[in-house]
């Protein structure tokens, strides 16, 4: 029987983790592109809001800006036959509220599919399902969102909310994280002679299982070609990550009281210097380019979505209510960041996923013009709520990697961070070489573990 996927779809694959053990969900969208071409991406985090209005929007901007016969296929990951119809419904729901026909209702289909993002071996199956089953990936959204708190210490998150409301409510320092928590075991039991690596938490939700997707399906993402080829892999950070959290010797934050912001800020590290030579040796191992001197190399992108009200930080319904009112008088007294709803927060990843390469190109040459790199796209609005992507500043990097005063007016206007201060060439070579560690490390681990994951499928077949 023919397969219903063929060469003129487009595909893109978005994961995550989903907290206290929801099931994982990914979602597929279009890429931008030919208008004669069909487009997927893939989401997954969906039942802590974002990914879910990832997908929303994703599809919507896509039926706005796509016209027939281009067709969007929209993939997401569960761990459960219920959980994948609900999400289905859930999304076709909300299509029937944004479509005006039945014709654009039927250019947009959603496939389920099955990962555990916190096991290595079930990652490694749904690889090989989707590059046996889809003929490429054109992009993959890493959307996660394992915070991995224990509490608030509410004395400073009180006095902070009286005292430096917006500072407070966009850079918190008041929660509390347990430390040194670690994933599930890998290696299955009755398996033995196999000696197992220690992998945190946080580190495997947030990072690592994203990291071993994309490189498993690199294949799928060189196979992508076209005016928006090749591949795009766009990593999901946050505004909270700095390199004060991060600890190059403790790559996955065992020993950090901040777990979440290490990961995240691990996250930025990773994206915006994929593209620099001096990591070129790592980057082209992990997406497979060893000896593919003709190979097109996939892209990395980073987006965040700004400060939206989600379930990450589990607080009964009368604090809710009271964080949102407090992120509204954040906005109001100037925050640019507080996109408040996660429909608004996935406006980034969408714009890194959704926008032709000339309008990525058109988007950074003025930092790269200026001697810069690799942006950090973040999801923000104005006092009335108006959404916007912003360039965000970034500890290390600075407006895109720009040294000295930002380059674009923008910039420059837009209320920063306490205490920011114009990016050095000290600061930036700091960053880079960081980059330059932070790759060399994660491949390290990355063949130990395939390794591992080869020997355990040898005894299990």
């Amino acid at each position: 029987m023919a397969s219903p996927y063929d060469q003129q779809d487009t595909y893109v694959l978005v994961t995550g983790a989903n907290r206290y053990g929801s099931p994982p969900i990914a979602y597929t969208l279009p890429a931008p592109g030919s208008f004669k071409k069909k487009k997927v991406t893939t989401l997954t985090n969906f039942f802590s809001g974002l990914g879910f209005s990832i997908c929303c929007r994703l599809a919507d901007e896509f039926l706005q800006t796509r016209s027939a016969p281009t067709n969007l296929n929209i993939i997401f990951t569960t761990r459960s036959t219920r959980k994948a119809q609900d999400t289905i419904r859930r999304l076709e729901a909300h299509l029937r509220t944004t479509t005006t026909s039945p014709t654009d209702f039927a250019r947009v289909r959603f496939i389920p599919e099955s990962v555990d993002l916190g096991n290595l071996l079930s990652i490694r199956a749904c690889s090989r399902r989707l590059n046996s089953t889809f003929p490429k990936l054109d992009a993959i959204i890493l959307n996660a969102g394992l915070g991995g708190w224990s509490g608030i210490d509410w004395l400073p998150a009180v006095w902070g909310m009286v005292t430096d409301l917006v500072h407070s409510c966009t850079w918190p320092g008041f929660k509390i994280s347990p430390i040194g928590v670690l994933a599930d075991k890998q290696v299955p039991k009755g398996i033995a002679n196999v000696e197992e690596p220690i992998l945190g938490s946080v580190f495997c939700a947030n990072v690592f299982g994203h990291y071993m997707l994309a490189h498993n399906v690199a294949p799928s993402l060189k196979r992508a070609h076209g005016p928006d080829g090749p591949g795009r892999i766009i990593w999901i950070s946050s505004i909270e990550a700095t390199v004060k959290f991060f600890d190059v010797n403790d790559i996955q934050g065992l020993r950090s009281a901040e777990p979440y912001e290490s990961t995240k800020t691990l996250t930025d590290l990773l994206a915006i210097t994929a593209d620099l030579p001096s990591t070129a040796p790592w980057v082209d191992s992990f997406l497979g380019l060893d000896g593919e001197k003709d190979s097109v190399k996939p892209s990395s992108h980073l987006a965040h979505p700004g400060i939206c009200l989600t379930s990450i930080v589990p607080l009964p319904q009368p604090l809710i209510w009271a964080q949102g009112l407090a992120f509204y008088g954040a906005r109001f007294l100037g925050s640019p960041w507080h996109s408040m709803s996660t429909y608004s927060g996935a406006n980034a990843p969408v714009f890194a996923a959704l926008s032709s390469n000339a309008e990525l190109d058109d988007a950074e040459k003025p930092y790269r013009q200026a001697g810069g790199g690799r942006p950090k796209w973040g999801s923000g609005a104005s006092m009335f709520g108006t959404a916007h992507v912003y360039c965000t500043e970034t500890d290390g990097w600075g407006y895109g990697g720009v040294v000295g005063t930002p380059i674009v007016e923008a910039d420059r206007q837009r209320r920063r961070k306490r205490g920011a201060a114009e990016l050095t060439v000290e600061q930036k070579e700091s960053f880079e070489e960081l980059g330059r560690q932070c790759w060399k490390q994660m491949e390290e681990l990355r063949i130990i573990w395939d390794g591992i994951l080869d020997e355990i499928e040898k005894v299990q077949n």
